[in-house]
């Protein structure tokens, strides 16, 4: 059993993405996603599926190179190999099975 307390977490600043780690398991991590400004490629991760829950604002996300509207309250879910890229404005919950490595990412050129 484990209480994690919001107040002890730190937000992680990655320039167009602030990560706060909020669970780091064996399987899987959870964090809060905050998108600051456009990632500019898509992205494919080679090891995780990914859910990304919508806490706050809405955006957009691109997922296999077509752009879609998310709001609060919307779950996208992405496996392995698919690549998607999130644009600024949202705050997203995101769950990662096996655990999210940034070292497993693979950006697409244009």
């Amino acid at each position: 059993m484990k209480i994690i307390r919001g107040k002890e977490l730190v937000e992680n600043d990655f320039g167009d993405t602030k990560v706060t780690k909020i669970f780091e398991g064996e399987n899987f991590n959870v964090a809060k996603i905050r998108k600051i400004w456009n990632e500019i490629h898509e992205w494919y991760d080679t090891e995780s599926d990914v859910a990304y829950y919508v806490l706050e604002w809405e955006g957009k996300c691109v997922i296999e190179g077509k752009e879609y509207s998310i709001k609060k309250g919307d779950l996208v879910f992405y496996t392995k190999g698919t690549s998607y890229k999130h644009l600024k404005g949202l705050t997203l919950l995101s769950i990662s099975n096996p655990p999210f490595d940034r070292e497993k990412r693979v950006y697409i050129e244009d």
